[in-house]
């Protein structure tokens, strides 16, 4: 572990893993000096806000400017934030989802109230006052901590807190006049303008009802029947007005009159219905100006009539009064023109669909101090709302922010083989193979150019939950064991970090070395997939052939009777025996020398041999190698939406760790017999017979060089043999002496 300090003596402790240099967090001091430790020295620089096995709602709180990413400032304004509101920082360098409270500051939050305060008032509203600490289940009981019977600080008053029943019966009645606001509680409520404005338009209200009080005689001239005689009059004023004026018009001119009814009846030409009833007169104009009040009355209008002859006219004027004159008429407004005035002077406001009597009995009571107490209690209690925003701030940044640290400024979790990084979303089980560095893709895009540079061999699948209609794509990095039956359209299981599984389909692959091991495999795999292929596919051109050839004979049998006849009679070129000749002999030739030159080596043939197999297999091993050690993750997460800062290597020791194969537990056993054991293909026989026509053809090659034939070969092979006869014989003779 190396220590470097700063130039503030701050000390800071690095561990160098996977060839990867990060900072160790051993003390709170390292959360808190993070301001001083050099950026460049930083494993990340930004990380995406969704997509990563960590608390959304902590991501989102940390991304101040709601771009999507945490960048380095918002991780610093984190630091800047623990350090104003936590009295003892150290908290969070524990793992625990509660605070105690004598660890919370006294520095106010921007509601006006600290940490501390608010930590009590809510543990008061929940009744546990003995509490020492809290917890998320504290600030998210909503039956108690926003219910409607209690003060929760959002200045809004709600009817249900006040125990008076006739001030809260006030409550409501302002919350009907005036809309009222919403309480966090979910019900209605009214703040101080809504309550003074209402008690203000009830006083007017009253003020109103007492100017009427100085001049009772003149404006209800009809005492109490002043109120129901003036809405009858209003209800008919227009209409009888508009009836006196076309009687007027009457005896004013025949010929004006005729042409107004004239109208009247044109409106009444779409058909009879109550709205152009309506419109007609009240009463048939007539010259003597009498208004019918019995009889020959317009029926959209009799109701009205007989409502006001019985309110107005009976009480003014003879009870069985049949008609109404125009000199009559005109005292009736007269007598109601004091009211009027006074009547439309009435305040529009809050208060007007009050009764008197309500109003009296509001102004009359105490409620208005009730109401004032009350909202007082309300405006001086801690916000509930913003304090539990900022206790479940402080209650995240307890929980999660060291364990983003350790993701972020280091990548302590990804290194340490008994915990996962918080990039790291589950394990594809395919083909044998446990996978457990998988990432989330959510830029497939950004993925295609980014993910080759990472030297890493990656699946990418299309996972889906039937169940719940959920998909999903993960890249997957195999960094063990064979792929050479990994191809897309491969199913395989993929378990989230929930435990939870989805199919799992391979839709691309990014081909990279897995081990060392493979690589040295790869050339003879590689041949023996070409040799097979072109087999394959000799064997199909010729299985075609004949069967076009039999298709042809069956449908043109005199055609193909001519063909063969050709096909029999065309001699043999003899250039063509020539050339042929010419070319197995150079083949011969080639082959002869080679095979001299190997068996030329002696004692050394089996190095001659493993050279060779070195020969064949050693570039790809050295690739091989070379990438395996240039894996990097790095383009991977960049492709995710982070911003690393250098390197993630995966070294071959750690990405054998990443990858495993299947393997028999051990302490188990294996019944070798297999009744139904599959034959494969005759590998071994396929070998003995090249081995043996090799050396067939080894033998005419050297027959036909050899000057003396076939003996000539028996003796140089009995001469070859017989130096090792020598050799053997000398040494034996030798070591006999010397163990006399």
């Amino acid at each position: 572990m190396a220590k470097r300090k700063n130039a503030d003596g701050h000390a800071w402790h690095f561990v160098q893993t996977g060839g990867l240099m990060q900072v160790d967090f051993k003390s709170v001091d390292d959360v808190l000096n993070l301001d001083k430790l050099d950026q460049k020295l930083w494993v990340a620089l930004a990380c995406p806000v969704s997509g990563l096995e960590f608390s959304d709602e902590t991501l989102q709180i940390l991304d101040i400017d709601k771009d999507g990413r945490v960048r380095v400032p918002e991780i610093l304004a984190a630091v800047d934030y623990i350090k104003k509101y936590f009295k003892k920082p150290e908290v969070i360098m524990e793992e625990g989802d509660t605070i105690p409270l004598d660890a919370l500051g006294d520095e106010a939050f921007d509601c006006g109230h600290s940490p501390s305060e608010s930590a009590s008032s809510i543990l008061h509203i929940l009744e546990k006052d003995n509490a020492t600490e809290i917890g998320f289940d504290d600030i998210s009981v909503n039956d108690k901590l926003f219910s409607p019977t209690v003060f929760n600080g959002d200045k809004i008053l709600p009817a249900e807190v006040i125990h008076d029943e006739t001030a809260c019966n006030v409550v409501k009645e302002i919350i009907d006049a005036t809309g009222g606001c919403d309480d966090i509680s979910g019900v209605k409520g009214i703040n101080r303008e809504q309550f003074e404005a209402f008690f203000n338009d009830v006083q007017a209200i009253h003020d109103w009802r007492e100017m009427a009080q100085k001049d009772a005689p003149g404006i209800f001239f009809l005492n109490f029947g002043t109120d129901a005689a003036f809405s009858a009059y209003s209800e008919v004023k227009d209409k009888i007005d508009e009836f006196f004026m076309r009687c007027s018009v009457d005896s004013y001119s025949d010929d004006l009159s005729r042409k107004l009814g004239e109208r009247d009846l044109e409106s009444m030409q779409d058909g009879l219905d109550k709205e152009n009833l309506s419109l007609l007169p009240v009463a048939s104009i007539n010259k003597e100006k009498n208004l019918p009040l019995k009889k020959g009355i317009n029926p959209m209008w009799a109701d009205k009539i007989k409502t006001f002859a019985e309110q107005v006219v009976s009480q003014l004027f003879d009870s069985d009064k049949e008609s109404l004159t125009e000199i009559e008429w005109k005292k009736i407004k007269d007598d109601f023109e004091p009211y009027s005035a006074w009547f439309n002077a009435k305040p529009d406001n809050s208060a007007s669909s009050l009764s008197f009597e309500r109003v009296d009995e509001i102004l009359s009571s105490d409620a208005r101090q009730i109401i004032e107490h009350n909202l007082a209690e309300e405006e001086k209690h801690p916000p509930v709302a913003l304090a539990t925003v900022d206790l479940k701030k402080m209650l995240l940044l307890r929980r999660d922010f060291l364990k983003l640290l350790k993701n972020y400024v280091s990548f302590k979790e990804f290194y340490d083989p008994d915990q996962l990084a918080i990039f790291q979303c589950g394990v594809l089980y395919i083909d044998g193979h446990s996978c457990d560095l998988c990432f989330k893709v959510s830029d497939a895009a950004k993925h295609a150019s980014m993910s080759p540079l990472s030297q890493c061999y990656l699946l990418y699948c299309d996972c889906t939950q039937k169940a719940t209609g959920k998909t999903m794509q993960i890249a997957a990095m195999v960094s063990a064991g064979k792929t050479e039956n990994l191809m897309p359209g491969r199913n395989g299981l993929f378990y989230d970090r929930e435990g939870k599984d989805w199919d799992a389909v391979i839709t691309k692959i990014v081909e990279n070395p897995t081990s060392i091991k493979e690589a040295f495999w790869s050339p003879y795999k590689k041949l023996a997939r070409f040799v097979q292929e072109k087999v394959t596919k000799m064997a199909s051109d010729a299985e075609n052939k004949v069967s076009d050839k039999m298709s042809a004979t069956v449908d043109h049998p005199a055609e193909a009777a001519t063909n063969a006849a050709a096909a029999t009679s065309k001699k043999i070129d003899i250039g063509t025996i020539a050339a042929i000749s010419v070319a197995f002999t150079g083949i011969a030739t080639v082959v002869g020398g080679l095979m001299q030159a190997f068996l030329g080596l002696g004692a050394w043939i089996p190095l001659g041999i493993l050279g060779i197999i070195l020969l064949i297999s050693l570039p790809s091993m050295f690739i091989a190698w070379n990438k395996l050690r240039q894996r990097n993750i790095a383009p991977i997460l960049d492709a995710s939406g982070w911003a690393i800062n250098g390197n993630v290597k995966i070294s071959i020791k750690l990405g054998n760790t990443m990858t495993q194969t299947a393997s028999r537990p051990k302490g188990s056993t294996l019944n070798p017999y297999d009744p139904f054991e599959q034959k494969g293909f005759p590998i071994k026989r396929v070998i003995f017979a090249l081995v043996i026509v090799a050396i067939v053809v080894l033998a005419l090659v050297l027959i036909i060089k050899n000057p003396n034939g076939i003996v000539g070969v028996w003796e140089n092979i009995k001469g070859f043999f017989g130096k090792f006869m020598v050799k053997a014989t000398e040494t034996v003779e030798n070591a006999v002496p010397a163990a006399s």
